[in-house]
């Protein structure tokens, strides 16, 4: 059933939601059974036709988790974040249904179905926004991503005409971005759960702005990473163009945990499992996000890793 400030219109062949605005970015203090935001949305109309999939799939969606998924946002879904501006610029999606119909299908298997309908209901943001790419400024230039996430949604990049060739490595990539936005970027910063301090102290000696890794070469710098208990090197600081000659920066705190869950995400529990066999500080920090999760949410992170 929707909110009671949400008003349901109904006709004989077609449903509406509209949702009514509302003038503050926040609504209420910070309720931790609870970290979904309520955003302000007068401009979101939801209407119900079964014989268009993707209207019929938003709707639906809505219905059953409260969540509003945009096909075509623009800078008011997403620009502002409370006094601060999120980094970002989106582009829509080309708005051919077969086009979103694509990608709906695509972020269901990537990333909704991962969760079952209780975590929806209680722990995704408000809106999920659809983009063709996603631009996040840095130090004056821009890099592409694949997702991002802010106080109230989720972006997701790539909806477009390229998802039905996808190859495998690439798709699983985009679910390690996305799901680790989710938890790292909006979760985690709403404090629906918390990093525990003994993750950070394995590798404490080797966080600082600008550390370099010794390695010069981006498999070696990997290795390297790896065995001072990180995924991989800084991907946006890091000079990579002379594969001979590279500077590989040592991530940061966040990026460090960031770079966990998109692992876990993007790879199988056996390939994880290999790599924890292999590195042992890197089972140890991952050991620890598994049993904080366990304790705080009662859920196995490890239970979505790709499927084998």
């Amino acid at each position: 059933n929707a909110p009671n400030s949400y008003k349901p219109i109904k006709t004989e062949t077609m449903k509406s939601i509209y949702i009514i605005p509302l003038f503050f970015i926040l609504l209420g203090c910070h309720d931790e059974n609870n970290p979904k935001v309520e955003l302000q949305a007068g401009k979101y109309t939801l209407t119900d036709d079964p014989n268009d999939y993707v209207q019929h799939y938003i709707y639906d969606f809505y219905q059953k988790y409260g969540v509003v998924i945009l096909t075509n946002p623009d800078s008011s879904d997403y620009v502002y974040n409370f006094n601060n501006q999120n980094p970002i610029s989106l582009k829509a999606p080309e708005q051919e249904k077969e086009v979103l119909k694509t990608g709906l299908q695509f972020i269901e298997e990537q990333f909704l179905n991962i969760y079952d309908d209780n975590f929806k209901k209680k722990y995704f943001p408000f809106t999920i926004q659809l983009a063709n790419r996603i631009e996040l400024w840095i130090l004056g230039d821009y890099d592409l991503v694949n997702a991002y996430s802010s106080s109230g949604f989720i972006a997701i990049a790539n909806i477009n005409d390229d998802l039905a060739t996808l190859d495998e490595t690439t798709r699983n990539n985009y679910r390690g971005d996305i799901n680790q936005s989710l938890w790292t970027e909006y979760l985690l910063k709403r404090e629906a759960w918390f990093v525990p301090g003994a993750f950070y102290e394995v590798s404490k000696e080797y966080y600082g702005d600008y550390s370099l890794f010794e390695s010069y070469t981006v498999e070696e710098g990997i290795i390297e990473a790896r065995e001072c208990g990180f995924i991989t090197f800084d991907p946006y600081m890091s000079e990579t163009e002379d594969p001979e000659d590279c500077l590989l920066f040592i991530p940061s705190q966040e990026m460090d945990v960031q770079q966990y869950f998109q692992f876990l995400f993007s790879s199988t529990k056996e390939e994880l499992d290999e790599l924890m066999e292999e590195y042992p500080l890197v089972e140890q920090k991952y050991l620890l996000l598994q049993d904080a999760i366990q304790k705080q949410l009662d859920i196995d992170i490890f239970s979505f890793c790709l499927p084998s």
